[in-house]
């Protein structure tokens, strides 16, 4: 990362490109929290993920640059698992602790720091510090994450539902029903993660959202298993979809993979729903009140299932 930023800072020139610096990298998740086994930190479906801080708001957002930069790692040999980046500066983090957003507290609280940049400040004291995380009131969490969980489990199941029709459509909607999927894959994970964390990257990384879901409750990954040929290809033609059905003519899919991926789907919309009800449940548990996520108590809120 270090090198790839200093080959960046020197192609760009000029004094704010000079400036940019990787303050902090964290790691997070399962091996944060050694819970990754041997086996499972050697196999496709671990990953390694980091909380990378950096200095200034452009550098954050060069999302071209930090996807060479995991490409890079992703071709280091020495590398034996995929690695996920979060990219946010210094201020955003601290802004989501004060906030008592339960994504960045944990990782704060949980996870490991693997390299700080030890540079003072101009009167030599340490710099660069990291907010104490405060932990949200369950009311206020409830009444986000069940915001949330309305909002995008609807959103999930109406890209489902067009994306089912496309199947039934026939080939002229091949392209565009793969796009329907990959929206409704893309929902069901910010589904997941803003209940449950109220944080989703603002990315539309399908591999980078599942990446997270999975560090956060690995049960929900169990909707692909087991991703073995041909149904890799299956998902990697899934995640190319948000860009290459809609752009590429060379993209191509065929009527039974799109029928694989929307079961697939309609599973991982039921998983993170009911993840979502056990977390809301919980939360409103610790607030003195039982029972609140009754199926009958979603319908009369607005779940119109």
């Amino acid at each position: 990362m270090l090198e790839e930023l200093q080959a960046r800072i020197e192609t760009a020139g000029g004094a704010r490109a000079s400036r940019y610096r990787l303050l902090k990298l964290i790691l997070f998740g399962p091996f944060a929290r050694n819970t990754a086994s041997e086996t499972a930190a050697h196999s496709p479906q671990s990953a390694m993920n980091f909380l990378v801080i950096v200095s200034h708001r452009a550098l954050a957002g060069m999302s071209a640059f930090w996807d060479e930069v995991e490409e890079r790692i992703a071709r280091d040999r020495q590398v034996k698992c995929p690695v996920t980046l979060i990219i946010h500066t210094l201020p955003d983090v601290n802004s989501h602790l004060k906030a008592g957003a339960p994504f960045f507290c944990q990782i704060i609280n949980q996870g490991i720091l693997v390299y700080a940049d030890s540079e003072p400040g101009k009167d030599g004291l340490p710099k660069n510090i990291i907010t104490k995380p405060i932990t949200l009131v369950s009311q206020r969490a409830f009444e986000i994450g069940f915001e949330n969980y309305q909002y995008w489990k609807r959103t999930s199941e109406q890209f489902l539902i067009v994306g089912r029709l496309g199947i039934q459509a026939g080939t002229d909607w091949r392209n565009n029903t793969a796009f329907q999927l990959n929206q409704a894959a893309e929902s069901s994970y910010r589904m997941f993660l803003l209940t449950v964390t109220q944080y989703a990257p603002p990315s539309h990384n399908l591999g980078k959202l599942r990446s997270l879901a999975r560090a956060v409750e690995p049960k929900i990954d169990e909707v692909w298993a087991p991703l073995q040929k041909p149904y890799t290809r299956h998902f990697e033609l899934l995640q190319r979809a948000y860009v290459e059905a809609r752009y590429s003519p060379t993209y191509e899919t065929h009527a039974d993979i799109l029928v694989w991926q929307a079961n697939r789907i309609e599973v991982l919309i039921g998983l993170a729903d009911a993840l979502c009800r056990e977390h809301l449940d919980r939360l409103k548990a610790e607030h003195g009140q039982q029972n609140c996520m009754s199926s009958r108590t979603l319908v009369s809120s607005g779940d119109d299932r």
